[in-house]
């Protein structure tokens, strides 16, 4: 985030798939550099070059504002809605190990982007990166709760001894 305007707004860069998360009466909240959360309602939003132009109840000014320069916003996870099965955020994604289809770690996701309509994995480990276009051919299981991927085989791409 950052101050945009006199009164107080703050420039945002949503990554969220709800477009209701920013709704006048809707809440957020800011992680401060002690740690600590505070929760904002959105008092008013607006356009502001391709993101969104919030003004949240409690920040009234530009100097006030300015106190959450680069800072993120985020929902706690009981307040995320449930996706259907077989879809998942990106936060329950990062960090889960991949394995081959033989079993053998082949790092961990690091990163997600966006390719056309698919999702990429972007999976480090062993000093070399391997960029997974998450669709059937690819990924086998998702175990978000056991912390794991696993992919199917992908011969010409990725070999039991390149893992």
């Amino acid at each position: 985030m950052k101050p945009v305007g006199l009164k107080g707004e703050l420039k945002v860069h949503p990554l969220t798939d709800n477009p209701g998360r920013f709704a006048p009466g809707g809440k957020v909240w800011v992680l401060s550099p002690d740690g600590e959360t505070q929760a904002f309602t959105v008092r008013h939003v607006g356009e502001h070059k391709g993101n969104l132009k919030v003004l949240f109840d409690g920040i009234g000014s530009i100097e006030e504002a300015e106190r959450f320069r680069g800072r993120e916003l985020f929902v706690p996870e009981d307040e995320v809605p449930p996706l259907p099965e077989g879809e998942y955020y990106h936060y329950q994604i990062l960090g889960l190990d991949v394995y081959t289809h033989g079993g053998r770690l082949l790092g961990t996701v690091k990163d997600i982007f966006t390719a056309g309509e698919k999702d990429v994995y972007v999976v480090s480990g062993r000093g070399r990166e391997h960029l997974i276009p998450v669709n059937d051919n690819t990924v086998d299981v998702i175990d978000v709760k056991g912390g794991r991927i696993t992919l199917l085989p992908m011969e010409g791409y990725i070999s039991e001894d390149e893992a």
